[in-house]
């Protein structure tokens, strides 16, 4: 299955925690720049990942400059409410005082999925304009991120035809725009991450809420040894057994690995990329070099999809 990892303007990350998403958006970001295109790192609010991963100062609201063609912002709610409200009011410096006001935060805070609704509205305007391509969403784990995608089903019934559903319904249609944007599911070779991929895909599919991408496969180790080494093993185990049972260790930990890419593939239908470990890419260089280099391989492995 082909797939033009460049194609979408909107580009959607999730999966389970700790599978190192926001490297694989990096990843991409930098990729995308490399190949000629202006690509933006969006994050919600209480996140912060892109500041180390590309060691800049604080990203805020507004998209910024994070270097090699890059652009982050990081959707706050406070600046996504007042951006907001001041298209109301037409005045930013009473929109702010309105959205300060105690009372009216309060209520925001409690109000369900608001977050989601300003950031979701925020991404739809970054996409109308135009000024970026691709728009890479570092999404939050995979229950918020399935929240995240059915916020009309949130409100169902709790609001009208006034305002809030009109950007409901304005911001809800870029996700099923199948042309403009896509989720890509992000996993390790293990057996709960695998499994939450597995059943999150059974989800999307039923649900039919927004098109799929790419199933990333993160931090698949390669082998440490060849048929040569396994033969060296068999001879030196007499001698330094505790080594060789390390090494074995290894060996089937690799294994284990690789059977569940192989798992994955046959499990779920989408392109796939399986990108390794990152310290077997060190010898690059710095971290970015390295995210540079799992961008090309991402991107090559979908563009070069059978």
């Amino acid at each position: 299955m082909a797939f033009d990892p460049h194609r979408h303007r909107v580009q959607l990350f999730t999966g389970k925690g700790g599978v190192g998403k926001s490297s694989v958006v990096a990843a991409h970001a930098l990729a995308s720049a490399a190949a000629g295109h202006r690509p933006l790192v969006v994050e919600l609010g209480h996140r912060a990942t892109m500041e180390s991963i590309f060691d800049v100062a604080p990203i805020g609201y507004e998209p910024t400059p994070v270097g090699d063609g890059v652009h982050a912002c990081n959707l706050v709610l406070e600046d996504a409410l007042t951006d907001y409200v001041r298209e109301q009011v037409k005045v930013r410096a009473l929109a702010s005082r309105i959205v300060r006001q105690p009372t009216l935060r309060r209520f925001f805070e409690a109000a369900p999925a608001v977050n989601e609704v300003v950031a979701l509205r925020r991404l739809a305007r970054l996409a109308d304009s135009g000024a970026f391509h691709p728009i890479l969403v570092d999404l939050d784990a995979t229950g918020h991120a399935l929240m995240f995608l059915g916020l009309a089903d949130v409100f169902e019934g709790l609001v009208g035809a006034g305002p809030l559903q009109a950007i409901l319904d304005a911001t809800t249609s870029l996700l099923h725009d199948a042309a403009r944007t896509v989720l890509h599911l992000v996993t390790l070779p293990a057996e709960l991450p695998a499994r939450e991929a597995v059943q999150l895909h059974a989800r999307l599919v039923a649900e039919r809420r927004v098109a799929l991408g790419a199933l990333v496969i993160n931090r698949v180790p390669s082998s440490p040894f060849d048929t040569n080494d396994e033969e060296a093993l068999e001879a030196l185990e007499a001698f330094v057994p505790a080594d060789v049972a390390l090494g074995r260790r290894a060996l089937r930990r690799v294994q284990h690995a690789h059977a569940r890419v192989a798992q994955l593939r046959h499990e779920l239908p989408l392109p796939t990329v399986v990108l390794a470990e990152r310290d077997a890419l060190r010898a690059a260089g710095s971290d970015r070099r390295v995210l540079a280099a799992l961008g090309r391989d991402f991107a090559a492995q979908l563009g070069g999809a059978a």
